[in-house]
């Protein structure tokens, strides 16, 4: 097996040297969505410096890479110290940081209303509120109203762009937005069989999986009730409770109402096949890539990395954890009704 390397800057400052007799662990955990990405770095601190002189700062800037020595490193990204947690005997300190990107604005609740708007524009004011670069493609989705009510920005900007099956993450100073129907029909990075994980966990359910979404909305021009409604593709090979997802939404025109009844189907059925891996280390294992797992039984296919867990530490080693859910038929359309 080969031997496990990291890299600590602590305050543009490499002191992995220094660290690494005190290291006992460090952890990086990658989201795909909804969470800022966060670090660990677990320290013997038997002369108690950590307490005192080295007493990290809240807001000091860390920067890991982890990975194989002589490889490839992951580069976790850039952190800030958001916590730190003293214990003994014997003595350690485990120091916790957030993703730059995450500043304490973009954590502030706000109140304010758009207007005349898109979901690019507000995903852009969003960002340039909170100092970090906007990139993705988003479609031309026009909003006449939206409120964030007493809301993080980034509470409202996943409530937005979830309802339009859209989604984001923030690291270091990018704002990323991605529509979840685009990043599941990408190839898969790598294939992952029985052979090569350590332990596996998987759950395939019935209970929640709809064979259709429909949203009733009124429209202000004809002043009448309408419905859109998307259909499950897979109902004809894939066991499904009997339910029909109906939902009343907020929607301005027969293009909202369908890009939300799309991403009510897709949020409500992502759960039904899911699972967990451990394996060896893994750098190419990020939240948000394809995999194709083989030697599962059943459970074989393509799947989305939804949460990446990087660890390397003294007693075992580089180590990767996994959680996934499996891509669904991605073909669905909307039809009016």
């Amino acid at each position: 097996m080969p031997e496990p390397k990291v890299i600590v800057i602590y305050e543009r400052r490499d002191i992995t040297t220094v660290i690494s007799p005190a290291l006992i662990e460090i952890s990086y955990t990658d989201f795909m969505e909804g969470e800022s990405d966060s670090v660990e770095i677990l320290l013997e601190d038997v002369d108690r410096r950590w307490q005192n002189a080295w007493y990290p700062q809240h807001g000091d800037m860390v920067s890991v890479q982890l990975g194989y020595a002589n490889g490839p490193l992951l580069p976790c990204g850039d952190f800030e110290v958001d916590e730190v947690e003293l214990e003994g005997p014997p003595d350690t300190i485990r120091i916790k940081g957030l993703a730059a990107g995450v500043k304490r604005s973009v954590r502030t609740y706000n109140g304010r209303a758009y207007e005349n708007t898109t979901l690019a524009d507000i995903a852009r004011t969003v960002a340039q509120r909170n100092k970090l670069k906007l990139s993705g493609t988003i479609e031309a989705v026009k909003i006449s109203r939206v409120t964030q009510v007493y809301e993080t920005d980034l509470t409202f900007l996943k409530r937005v762009a979830e309802s339009y099956g859209y989604s984001f993450s923030v690291r270091g100073d990018k704002l990323t937005f991605f529509k979840r129907a685009e990043l599941k029909k990408a190839e898969s990075t790598l294939t992952i069989t029985r052979q090569d994980v350590t332990s596996f966990r998987f759950r395939d359910k019935v209970h929640g999986v709809v064979v259709a979404a429909t949203v009733s909305y009124h429209d202000p021009k004809t002043k009448k009730t309408k419905k859109a409604t998307v259909k499950d593709k897979e109902a004809k090979h894939n066991a499904h409770s009997a339910d029909e997802l109906k939902r009343n939404v907020r929607a301005e025109n027969e293009q909202q109402a369908q890009l939300k009844a799309d991403a009510a189907l897709d949020l409500a059925n992502e759960d039904q096949t899911g699972g967990g891996l451990t394996l060896p280390g893994e750098v190419r294992l990020m939240s948000g890539v394809n995999v194709l797992l083989v030697g599962f039984g059943a459970m074989d296919g393509k799947y989305t990395v939804t949460q990446a867990r990087h660890r390397v530490s003294r007693s075992s080693g580089y180590g990767t954890e996994v959680d996934l859910k499996r891509v669904r038929d991605p073909e669905q359309g909307a039809e009016k009704k």
